[in-house]
């Protein structure tokens, strides 16, 4: 069940997603896909980047999902992915963009996005992918996922200026877990310690490796040889 609710007052029931898009056609196709998911959806839809963003920085509203369009008419979708990661850690951030440019993956995943859906996609595979962030598992279109792995084989000249990263024991093994595709709570499960143990593992990896998302966090593992 899709709700729009222009005052943005959530219910309990309710499970909280930001939409920011302006092409109607578009953002029609986002909440088409969740009619896929369990539970109450409320759609918080903004089409310009700025009102976003000054929502974002003044809501009290709990968010639990958020789908970015990058080419926005005002600012670009880039700008509010880094006001929502600045304002909610753990939030889980997408892109849904008609760009396929190697470019623009790279500059969503810096700042700070978590995937990145392209929306000639069809709305069961938009569900689906919905669902895998849903579950702590990022995704990231497949002709977009086969780049990115190319360009992490490539050394980078700013990451071996870096200092050497020095992992805990328990710090490395939740970023394999982690990269593998295991969820906060399968990852707990697996090493059998509390969810709040798991998160707080992430905080120091993300800390440790100077990221702000789990997408930034594999980059830099693998770049820095700790998988």
């Amino acid at each position: 069940m899709l709700d729009h609710t222009p005052d943005f007052t959530p219910s309990a029931q309710q499970r909280q997603l930001l939409l920011v898009e302006d092409n109607p056609l578009f953002a029609e196709q986002m909440t088409d896909a969740l009619h896929g998911l369990e539970g109450q959806w409320q759609v918080i839809e903004f089409n310009e980047g700025l009102a976003a963003k000054a929502w974002v920085n003044q809501t009290s509203t709990p968010l639990d999902l958020v789908l970015v369009d990058l080419g926005l008419p005002d600012v670009s979708g880039l700008e509010v992915i880094r006001a929502c990661r600045e304002r909610f850690a753990e939030l889980p951030i997408v892109v849904i963009s008609v760009v396929a440019s190697e470019t623009a993956v790279l500059k969503a995943i810096e700042a700070g996005a978590n995937g990145y859906i392209l929306k000639d996609e069809s709305i069961q595979e938009i569900t689906e992918g919905i669902k895998k962030v849903l579950t702590g598992v990022y995704p990231l279109s497949p002709r977009l996922a086969r780049f990115l792995f190319k360009q992490l084989s490539k050394p980078d000249e700013k990451l071996t200026e870096r200092r050497d990263i020095k992992l805990s024991p328990r710090e490395h093994e939740t970023l394999q877990f982690l990269s593998k595709g295991f969820s906060y709570e399968e990852v707990a499960e697996k090493m059998g310690v509390t969810l709040s143990t798991v998160q707080s593992n992430v905080r120091s990896l993300y800390r440790k490796l100077n990221v702000k998302s789990q997408a930034q966090a594999m980059y830099m593992a693998i770049n820095h040889n700790l998988l």
